[in-house]
């Protein structure tokens, strides 16, 4: 049969651009402005620190305070993604302005390089207005495949042993399933021993994670920190936390030792996780390579939606799992574009989110929206419905720059 006969005999395939969402069936989309507002300051929390014993490597947490870019289109619709520097705004408009923005791969590309973050955020942006011309939330224009994720808590600060078994048994008497725990004491038996207390006090029911943070100690010590981890020290941390029922270990060494880190994993059962420090889809196919990772974490914020997407099929062709890392605190519209993006990723099993109560609450963080996402009784986060992003900012806290 000719392939013009096929098609005359088959009126639902000429029909089948009717089933698309209206909105895509309209007037070609331009871009015509980027701009900045700003979320003003609702509360002020002051440091999370990273340490007991030291004021190096907090987190401020404050709620609200921060700006968000805007995509504008002739349209009328608005893209939003995360706060921008404002030098760089004139150079994302010459990159965009009069631009179709379902032409995402070419603007991707051209707004992606090695340590730019910002371009991320546009990134972002970008995705949101695709969805909102669709009226689509991003998990179902990336090919949906489930409506809620499982997240853990994720500790910012080491603290004492005690006080990170008091507030494990907090976050599981709130709904959460999963914790991660911060592998950085100043020793390794404090290392092991919080994880043994916090199994004791939750059971084998609950999921603890745990994050050597690059090491030798803590990703930012510069130099400062004493805990050095070497390849002993990981390998028998890693041993002890097997024996605990560890979920993962993320990072127990250099993000560019993968000689090492291949050998560890090849050493243990237990999972290993990284790469939210890497760049580019060479360095996640050298992870692959090497059997570096059974888990790959892409930082959102720094590569994109797009290459995350990518390194999780990349990971796939491995038969690896992928968790893109959307966990800082402050940037609001990372945590939810990684919602949706694990989501959407088959070999996607669990999200992080930073979550140190009472200080860095995140649903605390999360009400400087509209529509803020909520912890289900089941311990998993909805995805938003809404088109693109699914979440809209309180008019009462936006301001113009």
């Amino acid at each position: 049969m000719l392939k013009r006969d096929f098609l005359t005999r088959l009126p639902g395939i000429v029909a089948m651009p009717f089933l698309l969402p209206r909105a895509a069936l309209a007037v070609q989309i331009k871009i015509t402005d980027v701009r900045l507002i700003k979320i003003r300051l609702v509360e002020d929390k002051g440091i999370l620190a990273r340490r007991v014993d030291t004021s190096r490597g907090g987190l401020h947490v404050q709620i609200g305070n921060f700006t968000v870019t805007e995509v504008h289109t002739d349209q009328g619709l608005v893209g939003i993604g995360p706060g921008i520097p404002p030098e760089n705004i004139e150079t994302v408009k010459q990159l965009l302005v009069g631009k179709d923005p379902f032409e995402i791969n070419q603007h991707a590309a051209a707004l992606y390089a090695p340590y730019r973050r910002w371009g991320a955020s546009v990134e972002i942006a970008l995705w949101d207005l695709i969805g909102k011309a669709t009226d689509l939330p991003l998990y179902k224009l990336w090919g949906g495949g489930r409506d809620r994720v499982l997240p853990y808590a994720a500790m910012w600060g080491i603290g004492t042993v005690e006080d990170r078994v008091e507030i494990a048994i907090g976050l599981k008497e709130d709904g959460w399933r999963a914790i991660k725990l911060r592998s950085g004491f100043r020793t390794m038996e404090e290392d092991i021993r919080v994880v043994q207390l916090v199994r004791e006090a939750l059971g084998d029911d609950f999921h603890i994670l745990c994050d050597g943070n690059k090491a030798p100690g803590n990703a930012d010590a510069l130099g400062e920190d004493p805990t050095l981890w070497n390849f002993k020290r990981a390998y028998d941390t890693a041993m002890e936390y097997q024996k605990l029922n560890v979920y993962w270990l993320e990072e127990p060494l250099p993000r560019y030792d993968y000689e090492q880190l291949a050998e560890l994993n090849r050493l243990v059962a237990m999972p290993m996780a990284g790469g939210e420090a890497n760049w580019g889809i060479h360095e996640f196919r050298w992870l692959l390579e090497q059997g570096c990772f059974d888990v790959l974490m892409p930082e959102i914020g720094d590569i994109g939606p797009l290459m995350s997407r990518t390194v999780g099929t990349l990971a796939a062709a491995y038969n690896r799992q992928v968790s893109p890392h959307s966990a800082p605190f402050e940037r609001r519209l990372v945590n939810i574009c990684g919602i949706h993006l694990i989501a959407s990723m088959p070999n996607g099993p669990i999200t992080e989110f930073i979550h140190e109560p009472p200080h860095a609450d995140i649903f605390e963080g999360w009400q400087v929206f509209e529509n803020p996402p909520v912890l289900e009784a089941d311990g998993s986060i909805k995805v938003p419905q809404g088109p693109g992003l699914g979440v809209t900012f309180r008019a009462d806290l936006i301001e113009k720059i």
